[in-house]
């Protein structure tokens, strides 16, 4: 066939155009993405730690005040004379005063005094807000507090802050020790309040500013997140209260492991720097800062703030994009020329693509039309010619097939006539055999390629007879015991013929397990219900039933209802009911009875 003059093509122009207006704008967008990014870093760092500075201030302010306000109360009471002056006030100007204080801070949740040597219960001198807080969780909380007083009663107690079940909230316990000339060790008095810490949690939801305070969606949306953690990494305060209720571990966050370090070492300078975190499966690239709160002199409070850094970026990212979009816009306009010049040029590749995939699928007759005089139309051409001839041989190949096939079943009919030929009253029983399983296999609604394997393994469930002898197999009365156990051996001599034969091995279930019944008595094996492949139970129930519709040295044919009905009796113990409900269903289509009359007819010809 006569070539086509070919010409060049001019991908190479086009991507020295492109790279030389594309590469520079590349650079300098990725030096302004950059530098944008260090900028909001920068700022953004600046901000976390003016957040951690300010809140961690708010803190320590905040619980300071109250430790002052108590260490005062307790001076008051040394100079009024303690527990024992109000005593011997009445009790209700005593509860007034105290609930007093109560109603000028409604921070307040608990004011008492109590003589640490007599228990909480019978001596405790106090107030406090019954929506807030029980009377047992009252002296609990107040006896932790003079256990904790009487290890060190030269200081304010400040507690860890707990949690308060009755107002779903969380608060500090202080106390201070009354210090009495008079007093002795046994009664020494000890001022106590527990102090609401909402402030501090209002204050953290605020600096945190998200609408959305779930603690997932806060570090996924690029919200600054501001919260509290106790020494050994625990949230104290956070803007999601599920973490705080939970007392949720984040040691492992890098800026927390970071502040953890600084307090070891009696460093309290605020940092920050950047750590990465796993939220679930996803990986997240953080930005943290860290202040300490020395709420008592024993007892930092580490102050964090997180964001995260790739969703807090988007929006300058976002505005660098737009510019390099525009930028871009003039880009293309440079580049016009040379895509236009592109597209003419992939035009027909695009058409030879799609023509070789059609090729690629199957579709051999699909030929490629291309107008060019180029390489792209040699290219088309050259396919065209290959499909032609992949046709021709493919349909060659089929023809070959479909021969090969009738041939094979040709002689595995003529191998199945033969073994029945020995005797005469077995002609014909394996085309009859294969005949009923076929339309057993069609009703119960197998595929295609499953029916046609049944086809042939009920052809061949006797070729095993070919190695039994004649007088076993024509022997016209009854078989002796001995006879009998040899011609049990057939189903495992024709499994044995065929499985030599690579090809015929997926029919060799069918051959060997068709004497095998459902109550696991048959034979060769003994399985029992699903143990027996499905083709292996169809024609058991097919051979079956050729032998009591046949004349047999045994017995006369019976009718076909009979016979069905005789097979539904062994349902079950020795038959599939599933598939004699097929064998059902055929009889009442009509189908057995094709089968039947047809071999009644070669019977009167004398040809059965």
């Amino acid at each position: 066939m006569k070539r086509k003059k070919s010409t060049k093509i001019l991908y190479t122009f086009l991507a020295v155009i492109l790279a030389l207006v594309m590469l520079p704008l590349a650079a300098v967008s990725w030096k302004l993405i950059g530098i944008g990014r260090e900028s909001m870093r920068l700022n953004e760092r600046a901000e976390q730690l003016r957040s951690v500075v300010l809140v961690a201030n708010e803190l320590r302010t905040y619980i300071g005040g109250y430790r002052h306000q108590i260490s005062g109360m307790a001076r008051t009471f040394e100079s009024i004379g303690g527990v024992d002056t109000l005593l011997k006030q009445d009790e209700t100007t005593r509860n007034r005063h105290l609930a007093q204080f109560l109603e000028d801070d409604p921070n307040l949740i608990l004011l008492g005094i109590v003589p640490q040597g007599k228990t909480a219960e019978t001596e405790l001198v106090a107030q406090w807000d019954t929506r807030k807080i029980a009377a047992e969780e009252v002296s609990k909380t107040v006896g932790e507090a003079l256990t904790a007083v009487s290890r060190r009663p030269d200081r304010t107690y400040v507690s860890t802050p707990r949690y308060i079940p009755s107002s779903n909230e969380f608060a500090i316990v202080l106390a201070h020790s009354l210090q009495r000339p008079d007093a002795s060790p046994e009664r020494a008095e000890v001022v106590v309040a527990v102090t609401s810490l909402e402030p501090i949690f209002n204050l953290v939801n605020v600096t945190s500013a998200s609408d959305n305070l779930d603690h997932a969606a806060l570090l996924r949306n690029g919200s600054r997140v501001v919260f509290l953690v106790d020494q050994q990494g625990r949230i104290l305060a956070h803007p999601d209260r599920a973490l705080v209720y939970t007392s949720t571990d984040v040691s492992d966050w890098g800026i927390v492991a970071k502040w953890q370090d600084t307090i070891a070492i009696n460093i309290s300078a605020p940092l920050a720097e950047p750590f990465e975190i796993r939220l679930g499966e996803q990986k997240l690239s953080m930005l943290g800062s860290c202040a300490t709160a020395m709420i008592a002199p024993d007892l930092p409070v580490g102050v964090i703030a997180v964001i995260n850094e790739e969703a807090a970026y988007s929006p300058v990212t976002k505005m660098i994009w737009q510019a390099m979009a525009l930028t871009f816009v003039t880009a293309l306009l440079a580049v016009l020329v040379g895509l236009l010049l592109a597209y003419w040029i992939t035009s027909p590749i695009a058409a030879v693509a799609s023509g070789a995939r059609a090729i690629a699928d199957g579709d051999f007759s699909r030929r490629i039309t291309v107008r060019s005089h180029s390489e792209i139309g040699q290219l088309a051409d050259d396919f065209n010619a290959m499909a032609e001839h992949i046709q021709r041989y493919i349909n060659d190949l089929r023809f070959a097939v479909n021969e090969n096939r009738e041939l094979f079943l040709g002689t595995v009919k003529a191998l199945a006539e033969a073994i029945d030929g020995k005797d005469p009253y077995t002609r014909g029983h394996s085309e009859r055999v294969k005949m009923y399983s076929v339309l057993m296999a069609e009703h119960m609604g197998l595929s295609r390629e499953e029916i046609e394997d049944i086809r042939v393994a009920a052809l061949l469930h006797d070729v095993g007879k070919i190695g039994i002898e004649d007088r076993i197999l024509k022997k016209p009365a009854a078989l002796t015991e001995d006879e009998y156990t040899i011609m049990k051996t057939h189903p495992e001599k024709g499994a044995k013929i065929m499985a030599e034969i690579p090809q015929m091995k997926k029919y060799v279930p069918g051959m060997y397990y068709h004497h095998e019944c459902m109550d696991g008595r048959g034979y060769p094996l003994g399985l029992k219900g699903d143990q027996i492949p499905l083709m292996a139970r169809i024609i058991s129930v097919a051979d079956t039933f050729d032998a009591m519709t046949t004349n047999r040295p045994y017995q006369r044919a019976m009718s076909t209802e009979v016979a069905v009905q005789k097979i539904w009796s062994f349902a079950g113990t020795r038959y599939d009911p599933a598939v004699v409900a097929a064998l059902e269903s055929a009889l009442n289509a009509g189908k057995l009875d094709e089968v039947i009359q047809g071999y009644q007819v070669a019977l009167a010809a004398g040809k059965a």
